[in-house]
């Protein structure tokens, strides 16, 4: 399984040796990427990732039957060159680099890990610079929840970068950017959970929406994260006093955000801490 350094272990079905020596090189150079990945040293069952050819009917009859029990991310290796056409597979001869590239759009899309997305950077686009092509992997992605998740922020920046967090799991979301527009819409609807700032423009400012919530008998239940740049021992009191469930400071890394989730829903949440 993966390991809390951010790597993910890959089993080789089918490849030729010299296709193996370039996977095994290029696990060597990935141990301090944010994405690093290692082989799996014993059966193909435990890794998070295959890499199967499909050419060989044996390894891509192992890879269905794998399929039948869980969920298996897998770049099937075809018989030449796809010039990255189609999602999940890639040509002959296998480049070093196209294969990280295939690789790292795999653990974002099927495994939901995006570290590149902290919650509250300075980042305009809500991510690192060259990360474009991790973002078009979540809007690609087939995988729906039965969640809903509230984000109240009145940064733009910040509610996207909460959205896309919650979108590689799949969770639908809502946004509002002030107190009122925020219990309008709890008035409406129960939501799975609430993201919730602080400092917010208007009358109402995130403790009395979170006291709001844990009063009333049909959303007190929901959990409320508090996610501020608030960081002081004194906003940490005043925020556990209204009720919230968990308080977050900015910046907020996609393992420590992920955790959080898999807390409060009954969800496999792809972390790096897994």
């Amino acid at each position: 399984m993966q390991h809390k350094n951010g790597a993910f272990s890959i089993a080789l079905l089918g490849l030729t040796a010299s296709e193996r020596r370039v996977v095994g090189s290029l696990c060597v150079l990935s141990r301090n990427r944010p994405r690093a990945y290692v082989l799996e040293d014993g059966h193909a069952v435990h890794a998070d990732l295959w890499i199967v050819d499909g050419t060989d009917e044996q390894s891509m009859a192992a890879l269905s039957q794998a399929r039948a029990r869980r969920p298996v991310p897998a770049l099937i290796v075809s018989p030449r060159d796809t010039s990255g056409s189609e999602e999940g597979r890639i040509g002959r001869p296998i480049i070093a680099s196209r294969l990280l590239n295939a690789l790292d759009l795999l653990v974002t899309k099927d495994l939901a890990y995006f570290p590149e997305l902290v919650i509250g950077e300075s980042a305009t686009d809500s991510a690192n610079p060259g990360s474009e092509r991790f973002l078009a992997a979540i809007d690609s992605a087939e995988h729906r929840s039965s969640y809903s998740a509230l984000i109240v922020d009145d940064s733009p920046t910040i509610r996207k970068q909460i959205e896309l967090s919650l979108k590689i799991h799949g969770i639908e979301t809502a946004t509002a950017e002030t107190g009122e527009i925020a219990m309008a819409l709890i008035g409406r609807r129960r939501f799975d959970l609430i993201f919730l700032d602080v400092v917010l423009p208007g009358d109402v400012d995130g403790y009395q929406i979170c006291r709001a919530i844990k009063k009333d008998a049909t959303h007190r239940d929901v959990p409320v994260i508090m996610l501020t740049s608030k960081s002081s021992a004194f906003d940490r009191v005043r925020g556990s006093l209204a009720g919230c469930d968990t308080y977050l400071t900015k910046p907020v890394e996609n393992q420590k955000f992920n955790t959080v989730l898999r807390k409060y829903l009954q969800y496999d949440v792809a972390s790096a801490d897994s």
